[in-house]
């Protein structure tokens, strides 16, 4: 006895041994895939960010230049219309009257273009000296102490600009000096900064310069277009090809150089487009920028490296405690494994050390030809030979010791036909939660409603069960129905006072999967499932369940064959089954076996409520059946229970 503390010892130390070994290298595989993971996740998330970036950047350019083109469509007007050429050649020449017609011509013209085109703000028309035309959004004036002569040698200057947006010349800058606007709005530095478009306007012949035209859209609206497609946590910034800043989320730097702020971003956005990390007051920050091809306006947007890593790091947390139930959950299965790879040499040793007479009939399944299985052969071996010497002497005691041994394993195939119902239910959950772990939802919903369905329809153990518990059944089915057919819609039409009223077990299942199978099978599966409960109006007593569909409906003939059916397993419900009546009722039996479902809920539901009429099917007018069924708020049977 006492050696056998140390064998135990021994046993145990040998599965410790071996469990915390495979614990430890699952646990090094585990932490490597890890760091493997956020490592992928971290380039992911970074390669997805500067794919955001890009994208917004070539979508907003794209608006800004389309915004840039449109100006440069109005400024073609004055080419195109002869009237307009007329007045800048001759407006000095005119009577005042005349120049009011004049103005009032341009106004009619030029106004109507700019009011359809909420990217314009103002319109300026020049001769070659003086400002004969304007409309401004911003209700502007003209200064009259400004000396026109000054804006005109500017926007000589400006035509000798090298890139030219369909025969303008673009330059960023602030409102014109020569306007004077409400003091309020100029408050608003994205009234005041602003982008003109200044084409010279020549005339047809001679071809020789006659005037300008002045586009002007003010910051506010490209402004707009900057955020139409921002997404959180990023920053923009619009410059020109010189570097300076034309618009920026931070309105004070509008108006200042970008290589004056930074000179190291500055000195990296060169040529057409780029992507790079650098500090920025201090932080880190991924910087994109593209250039126009049409503008020559460079867009450049950042975001913080911080925030980045801490959008990776988000899903790795999720990640972590996936990983982490996974290596629960595979050192159990180790555990279990170790456990029962050592079970068959933990029994052959028990066997050899408690030997005794009720062991001679023990044999061992060797399944394996390692050192397990020969040790079990060995020992199946010596019991034969045992066996072979005392057989005479307990041949009786060896046939009621197999007795003994079928009797338990016919007992542990009951417990196990007992058991397999929750080992399936357990089986479908833990699929269920790995479909859900591993992302995909739908599969992990499906197989929720599928173990609901289940539970619900096989676990019964009663023959009445609430009206509730029939609801939750049809709705698992019906459930699972539509993800096989998409394109079927279940409604639900419930008064909730009646959900705790008791019912057949699994009478309602039969009806719906009849309308969904049959009902709606010649129309494709697409149309749709009702299922109503309410009280009867006539007799409160009564609750009336409907089961709609509007599928391809019945033939004359079926209903036909369908209601001689219903009559008959009625008639029968309550009468005993006599032999002579069997041949009588053969052919009535054939057609019963087609309906086989609706004839045992007719039977059922004759039995619990042999007053009313059963089952009853009604065409809809916009097509397809409805069955009806009434029962009563208490039942009352042939033996008195209620």
């Amino acid at each position: 006895m006492e050696n056998v503390p140390s064998v135990f010892h021994i046993r145990k130390s040998l599965s410790a041994k071996i469990i915390w070994t495979n614990a430890g290298i699952i646990l090094l595989v585990f932490v490597s895939l890890i760091f493997a993971a956020v490592g992928i996740n971290y380039q992911y998330t970074m390669k997805n960010e500067k794919q955001k970036m890009n994208i917004y950047i070539s979508n907003t350019l794209s608006s800004v230049d389309n915004k840039l083109k449109d100006m440069g469509r109005v400024s073609l007007m004055t080419f195109s219309d002869r009237k307009t050429q007329e007045i800048l050649r001759e407006y000095d020449t005119y009577e005042y009257e005349k120049q009011l017609a004049s103005v009032e011509y341009l106004k009619k013209q030029y106004t109507s273009l700019i009011s359809i085109r909420e990217d314009i703000n103002s319109i300026f028309i020049f001769d070659l000296d003086s400002l004969i035309f304007w409309q401004d959004n911003l209700d502007s004036s003209q200064r009259i102490d400004y000396e026109m002569s000054v804006f005109l040698e500017q926007m000589e200057e400006w035509e000798k600009k090298e890139r030219s947006l369909s025969g303008c010349r673009m330059v960023v800058g602030v409102q014109p000096e020569f306007m004077r606007y409400s003091a309020w709005r100029m408050e608003n530095e994205y009234n005041k900064h602003c982008i003109y478009l200044v084409r010279q306007i020549k005339s047809f012949s001679p071809h020789e310069a006659i005037g300008h035209i002045l586009l002007i859209t003010n910051m506010e609206k490209i402004r707009e277009s900057l955020n139409e497609y921002i997404y959180e946590d990023v920053s923009y910034t619009l410059l020109t090809e010189e570097g300076q800043i034309a618009c920026s989320e931070r309105a004070e730097t509008m108006g200042q150089n970008m290589e004056a702020i930074s000179p190291e971003i500055y000195r990296r956005i060169k040529g057409d487009s780029g992507i790079f990390e650098s500090e920025w007051e201090g932080k880190n920050y991924l910087i994109a920028w593209q250039k126009s091809e049409y503008s020559g306006l460079i867009l450049m947007m950042k975001k913080e490296i911080a925030l980045i890593t801490k959008d990776a790091m988000g899903f790795t947390g999720i990640m972590g405690v996936v990983f982490l139930l996974l290596l629960v959950f595979a050192a159990v299965l180790t555990g279990r494994s170790v456990k029962n790879n050592l079970r068959l040499l933990t029994e052959l040793s028990d066997s050899m050390a408690h030997f005794n007479q009720k062991d001679m009939g023990r044999r061992f399944v060797v399944t394996t030809e390692d050192e397990t299985g020969r040790l079990m052969a060995s020992f199946n071996k010596m019991m034969d030979t045992l066996n072979q010497l005392i057989e005479s002497e307990y041949e009786s005691k060896i046939r009621l010791n197999e007795a003994q041994l079928k009797q338990q394993k016919t007992s542990l195939l009951y417990l196990k036909n007992q058991i397999n119902p929750h080992f399936l239910y357990n089986t479908l959950d833990t699929i269920r939660i790995k479909a859900e772990l591993n992302g995909d939802k739908e599969v992990s919903a499906m197989i929720m409603q599928m173990v609901n369905f289940f539970r619900l329809g096989v676990n019964a153990d009663s023959e009445m069960v609430s009206v509730y518990h029939e609801i939750r059944l049809i709705q698992s089915y019906l459930n699972l129905m539509c993800y096989r057919y998409p394109a079927l819609n279940c409604e639900y039409e419930i008064d909730e006072s009646l959900l705790m009223v008791e019912m057949p077990n699994f009478i309602l299942q039969p009806l719906v999967e009849n309308s969904v199978m049959h009902g709606l099978r010649h129309v494709g599966y697409r149309g749709t499932i009702r299922l109503s409960v309410s009280r009867d109006g006539a007799n409160p007593e009564n609750i009336v369940i409907k089961v709609y569909d509007n599928g391809a409906g019945m033939s004359p003939e079926a209903r036909k064959n369908l209601e001689d059916v219903l009559q008959s397993a009625g008639e029968d419900a309550g009468k005993e089954h006599e032999g002579a009546k069997k041949d009588d009722r053969r052919e009535s039996r054939i057609e019963e076996d087609k309906h086989i479902g609706i004839v045992n809920v007719q039977k059922r539901l004759k039995i619990y409520y042999p007053d009313t009429a059963g089952l009853s099917y009604h065409d809809n007018p916009e097509g397809g059946v409805t069955v009806i069924l009434i029962i009563k708020n208490n039942i009352e049977r042939e033996d008195g229970k209620e």
